[in-house]
């Protein structure tokens, strides 16, 4: 395998085992698999699921034959491949939409509602914070001289898994899934990924693709965990707000979209919040990124 100037060494976090997923059954996860194996010195791992598995440091590579949505229990079954159990893991994956815009998205998985693409019903999956947070802005970077809109997505969809997990997605037209230079980027962005740094928080309000709290978490010292839109908020309770908490490592704030919300209905999800020892935070509250543009 082709090794890139820069690529070859990897920090090795203590305790860790970061697992990346491709699929055979999507197209953009097969050119990013391709991609990882070009631009890393990759050892070989034996296999999984009849596929070869790769290692590079504290990453896995393995690749399952059929699509990520239906893998509830994965982690299990790469622990027993490893035998340890993943700290963290990440689908590489299309991203699919009917505006057809080329993008590049990350977003952490689960169903705040009835489980209509995989996983549980009402169930989330441990978010990743400071690893996807750290992901949207090294894919902005990596991704600047590129035609692609770079974002975070609100939680949605399977599968179910117990370990902390976010997706990595490049659409959203078969276009944009064969397009090799946006599959390098994205494996530039996990091979050289450090988790961010800063408070741990949840996001409320906004659309699927949750603009507000993605220009927050690219200007802004703050790192996201799960983020629920304003469509998911209409049939959340107290029991979801609770799950979002709880499976967010380490939340201690939360920011609202509060212009995507009727005031009562902000100002009813702040005092929620706010009851639970989530402290509500604006902009000015944040540290700003160093040399990031703040508005």
């Amino acid at each position: 395998m082709r090794r890139e100037e820069g690529t070859s060494r990897r920090t090795a976090y203590p305790g860790a085992m970061r697992v990346l997923v491709a699929s055979d059954a999507d197209a953009a996860s097969v050119n990013q698999r391709g991609a990882l194996l070009e631009l890393g010195a990759w050892e070989p791992d034996g296999t999984f699921e009849g596929r070869p598995a790769y290692r590079l440091g504290d990453l896995r590579l393995v690749t399952i034959p059929g699509h990520h949505l239906d893998r509830d229990g994965i982690d299990t079954d790469v622990a027993r491949h490893a035998g340890a159990a993943p700290s963290l893991i990440v689908f590489l994956s299309k991203h699919r939409a009917e505006s057809r815009a080329p993008s590049l998205t990350v977003h952490p998985i689960g169903n705040v509602d009835r489980a209509a693409y995989g996983g549980r019903p009402a169930t989330l999956v441990p978010a990743a914070p400071l690893w996807m947070t750290s992901a949207l802005r090294a894919l902005r970077r990596e991704a600047r001289a590129l035609p692609y809109n770079v974002t975070f997505e609100a939680t949605h969809h399977g599968p179910y898994l117990e370990t902390p997990t976010f997706y990595i997605e490049q659409g959203s037209t078969e276009r944009e899934w064969a397009d090799l230079e946006a599959s390098r980027a994205v494996a530039r962005v996990l091979l050289g990924l450090h988790p961010a740094e800063g408070p741990v928080g949840i996001g409320l309000g906004g659309g699927h693709y949750v603009p507000r709290h993605t220009d927050v978490a690219l200007s802004h010292q703050i790192a996201f965990g799960h983020l629920l839109p304003t469509y998911a908020l209409a049939s959340a309770d107290e029991s979801s707000l609770d799950e979002a908490i709880r499976k967010t490592p380490g939340a201690s704030v939360a920011y609202v979209h509060r212009k995507s919300l009727p005031r009562p209905e902000a100002r009813a999800w702040e005092d929620r919040l706010e009851a639970r020892g989530i402290r509500v935070v604006r902009e000015d509250d944040l540290g700003a990124l160093e040399g990031a543009k703040v508005s």
